[in-house]
């Protein structure tokens, strides 16, 4: 068969090759899955603590549910205010921020559910329409690098709010909880 007959398949098909149709859907599907393994393969691991990405799209998820390392940092920062010395207003300041980051991940996370709904229902049609779901596979990806943008963000505004000296022991009380030189691993007592 010439290379014009394998890209442009408009006779009869002899068993066995498959219909542009349904080469075109093994592409898109190859593609939608490239980029979401990239995606998870950079946001697997958080740079501040090492911690292992546990939420959807591979992000770092908090137990109150927010998405990327400033969900981690700022629970941390939280839970040990008084370690850190942090004042009543940086402690407002902190939880506002989380609030609009577990807001905005609420909303983003909804946006991209729906429209990987709307790329299967694209994907799904006999006669598919490669021009429909180009740009819903972009605005997919574009809400999951804004999420991102926005963590990076957020985590930005978290250093601004603490001192140096309380983003030194943030980051020591996160390397503390690193691999197997945790001193809670070695079944020793932190008495700072």
């Amino acid at each position: 068969m010439s290379v014009k007959g394998m890209l442009f398949p408009f006779g009869k098909r002899k068993k066995g090759e498959m219909s542009m149709k349904h080469a075109m859907s093994i592409f898109v599907a190859v593609c939608c899955a490239v980029a979401l393994v990239t995606t998870i393969a950079f946001a697997n691991e958080c740079p501040m603590c090492g911690g292992k990405a546990t939420g959807k799209y591979g992000m770092m998820e908090s137990k109150e549910g927010g998405h990327g390392m400033f969900s981690h940092k700022a629970g941390l920062a939280l839970s040990k205010a008084s370690e850190l010395g942090l004042s009543d207003e940086q402690v407002s300041k902190i939880k506002t921020i989380t609030y609009n980051i577990k807001k905005g991940c609420i909303k983003n996370d909804a946006d991209i559910k729906s429209l990987a709904l709307d790329i299967k229902t694209e994907l799904g049609k006999d006669d598919v329409n490669v021009g429909a779901v180009n740009p819903l596979i972009d605005k997919k990806f574009a809400l999951k690098a804004q999420g991102m943008k926005d963590d990076i963000q957020a985590n930005a505004d978290l250093n601004k709010i603490l001192t140096p000296d309380q983003q030194k022991k943030l980051k020591d009380m996160c390397m503390m909880g690193k691999g197997k030189h945790s001193k809670m691993e070695k079944g020793e007592e932190d008495n700072d």
